[in-house]
């Protein structure tokens, strides 16, 4: 069984993701739809937070985030600084959360197309392993549409900025300060991270000759490795 086009893929991509990947190994150009999915929402989601957060409350934030060791003076240079700006910082968020996807999505296409090298049966380029990684980026989508619904529901125009990471590790499980050791890390590891990673094993089992614990491993490794070397230089 496999998807019949890329619209058919966009439902099975959550609730039967073989079938997605199935589909994808003929379906030469599916990339419009999670490109869009993705990338829209992902704006949308900026766009609705900053339109709707009351922009003294986001500048105390950012200024609180900039650091405790600033001095009185250099919190007030900073708090000028950004009042200057903050009202096209939805911009910057959208553009820069579009790119940043982007160039990453770039990235781990690169490594897909090294480790299928190791099964020497499959002959993707570059392209298709884009593609790829754009549908293991799907529930970037649904993490924006949550965020959206949370700014929608709030009660109160003080949006905390942690509000964007509310799937976090930190949010759910942990409840680190800001500033302790690892509260950044854990804040920056959401449970959306972890269905992209399942997405990408299941998709690699798909499209190579992997076994499950083969594709598992080379879906998990860029984010154990990003991770283990940043609680190192946490914990130092």
């Amino acid at each position: 069984m496999q998807s019949t086009n890329q619209f058919s893929a966009g439902l099975d991509i959550f609730i039967a993701p073989s079938k997605a990947f199935a589909g994808l190994k003929e379906g030469k150009g599916w990339f419009l739809l999670p490109l869009v999915f993705v990338c829209g929402l992902i704006a949308a989601s900026m766009y609705a937070y900053y339109s709707n957060v009351d922009t003294n409350f986001l500048i105390e934030q950012q200024v609180a985030q900039a650091g405790a060791d600033l001095t009185t003076g250099e919190q007030k240079m900073m708090r000028n600084q950004m009042a200057s700006t903050v009202d096209s910082q939805y911009l910057f968020a959208m553009i820069g959360g579009v790119i940043g996807l982007l160039i990453m999505n770039a990235i781990i296409a690169g490594y897909y197309t090294f480790v299928a090298k190791q099964d020497m049966t499959t002959d993707y380029k570059y392209g298709d392993w884009y593609s790829f990684s754009l549908w293991t980026l799907m529930p970037a989508g649904i993490s924006a549409i949550g965020l959206i619904a949370l700014v929608a529901t709030a009660q109160t125009d003080q949006l905390p900025l942690t509000m964007m990471s509310y799937a976090s590790l930190n949010q759910l499980v942990f409840g680190l300060e800001a500033g302790q050791p690892f509260a950044t890390l854990l804040e920056s590891l959401n449970i959306f991270s972890f269905w992209s990673i399942a997405l990408a094993a299941i998709g690699l089992k798909t499209w190579t000759n992997f076994s499950m614990n083969k594709a598992i491993v080379f879906a998990a490794l860029p984010t154990v490795v990003i991770y283990v070397i940043w609680a190192i230089i946490a914990a130092l």
